[in-house]
Formats: C-alpha cells, structure tokens, sequence
C-alpha cells in the first residue's frame, strides 16, 4: 500500500503459532489502510514458512535479522521501516480483540488531536485462557495526568500493544534497557507530545506466558535493580525528592529487596550516580520491623513520612 494510515510494526521471535494469532486478527479488520512489516529475529525459518501461508490472504513486508538483535533493537528497527504517519507496535504474542479494534484508534487519531493513543486490553494467561481487564481506572488516570514520572511507580499505560502513536523517528527505544524500555520510551515520547488520548473498549488481548522474555526480568534484583537506578539517573538522580511517585519506586525497591547499604546496588550491577539521600531511606526502613513494612498501608504511610522529612524545606 503507497500511502498507509497505519504501521502495524511486528517484533517477532519464534513463535508462529501465536504470530498466527496475531495476523488472524489483522485479516478480520473493518479498517484497510495499514501495511503489516515484520522484523524476525528467529534462529529458524518458521516465521518465514508461516508468512508464506499468507500470500494470497496479507501483504506482509517481512526481514529476517542477520545476524539476530536485540529484542530492544528487534523493535526499532521494524519501526524505522514504518511508511505511515502513524505507528502500531504489536507483539507476536498479542491480538486484536475484535473487528473494529483499528478502527477505533483511526477514529482516536483522527478526532482526539492527541499523537499518543492507548487503549484498555485484557491480560490473556496463555496456559489456561484466563482473562484480567487492565484499564485506566480512576486513580490510575489521576497519577498518570499529575506527572508523567507516576510511570515509575505503576505503568498505568500499560504493555507496547495496546499502544498507538504518530511516528517520531527522534525517539525510539533505549537498547540499555530490558525491563523498563517501555516506561522509558512513554515518558520520553509523552515529554515530547504532551497529552495522550485513552480509549477505555477493550481492543487488544496481551498474550501472557513463561517463555516471554519479560517473564526473565520480573523481580529480578540483577535487572530491576540497576535498570531503576539507571533510569533515574538518566533523568534525574534528585527526581524522588521531587516528584512523590518516582520517592515511592526507590522506596518500595529498597524494601522489596530489602537493600540497607550501597554496595548491595553495586553487587546488582548498578555502578553510576546513586540517588540524593538513599542513605536516609535506607536508614528509615532499617528502623521499621520487616513484618510492618511488608504490610502496604503501613507502608505506604511511613514512605509518605520519610518524603515529607528529607523534601522539607526544599524549594521543588
């Protein structure tokens, strides 16, 4: 297609049998104007073997990785090839919901003004086909519209996929990072073009699985850690005493791994500029019993202390 509205941008890694999933549901869209281009960073020809299956069904503008990239880079590098003005990033894990979903972000994109667009999804638990609704609920819409920097403490967007946004080729995704590449990438874009359109249907299904490569870094200290810590520095390494979102991520990190002396971050692998006044939270959780601190309402109300002692008097 010359001129399409929509870049359905497809990352994929060996799984054909839920990329088939995946383009099932393209080929049952109300909405025609797209172009569907696929990056493989398969080690095999299966993805390949399935996209022929669909000559005669979808034009599809597919690349094999040689040698295979990252999953970050794997990402990028099929956005770069996107001819349309907007960009629609789907997993070979994840799924349109229904018919209409394309042209419901055509409708958003076309009549909301926003260039960053989102849509609520449902967590689909692979092994056992059970469903979780995630959507912008009334505090998670609060946080997100108070600062863009809540995004450390919750992703209240959500996963890349339900995701749709005008193309910015200034901005892609940090190959640094693994777990929190998403996050970064929405507060980047969102610092970029203020405000964002949320569409509250459910339009895309999140495949969710032990084999996905997100499944390696969730509560792992040696990613969740340094990559944090990076993130805030990248920013702002005093963006916590400014901002209480980003003070309860470093507050709950210290207590989920239960950190009381620096050079437990170093042994993480996080080696650059520390945030202003660790020591003090560090030294505040010390002086909690673990089995209060593990409680979240009390939790919640001694981090909220600890933020009012060290920001008091600071002009922020």
């Amino acid at each position: 297609m010359d001129h399409p509205f929509i870049s359905i941008c497809i990352p994929t890694y060996k799984r054909a049998l839920l990329l088939k999933k995946l383009l099932d549901s393209i080929l049952v869209q109300d909405f025609r104007n797209y172009e569907v281009l696929i990056n493989d960073n398969s080690p095999d020809d299966s993805v390949q073997d399935l996209i022929r299956s669909y000559t005669d069904k979808l034009k599809v503008s597919y690349e094999k990785n040689q040698p295979a990239v990252s999953a970050t880079e794997n990402c990028n590098s099929v956005i770069r090839r996107a001819k349309a003005p907007w960009v629609k990033v789907m997993h070979d894990d994840d799924w349109f919901e229904g018919a209409n979903a394309l042209q419901q972000f055509v409708l958003a994109a076309e009549t909301s003004g926003k260039d960053f667009i989102f849509c609520a999804s449902n967590q689909v638990y692979l092994e056992t086909n059970k469903k979780k609704k995630e959507e912008l609920s009334g505090e998670r819409k609060k946080m997100l519209d108070d600062s863009v920097f809540s995004l450390f403490y919750l992703n209240v967007i959500g996963h890349p996929s339900v995701v749709m946004h005008k193309k910015d080729m200034n901005i892609e995704y940090d190959n640094d990072f693994h777990w929190v590449l998403d996050i970064d990438f929405y507060i980047r874009y969102l610092n970029a073009h203020p405000a964002y359109h949320y569409i509250p249907d459910t339009l895309v299904n999140i495949g969710k699985g032990p084999d996905q490569e997100s499944s390696k870094y969730y509560k792992n200290p040696r990613v969740e850690i340094p990559e944090y810590f990076r993130l805030l520095a990248k920013y702002d390494p005093e963006l916590h005493l400014k901002n209480k979102y980003v003070f309860h991520l470093v507050w709950n990190m210290c207590r989920r791994y239960r950190i009381r002396q620096l050079d437990q971050i170093h042994t993480m692998g996080y080696d650059g500029r520390m945030p202003e006044n660790l020591p003090d939270i560090m030294d505040c959780q010390m002086h909690i019993p673990g089995f209060i601190l593990k409680q979240r309402p009390w939790s919640e109300l001694l981090m909220k202390r600890c933020f009012n002692k060290l920001t008091q008097g600071l002009n922020r």
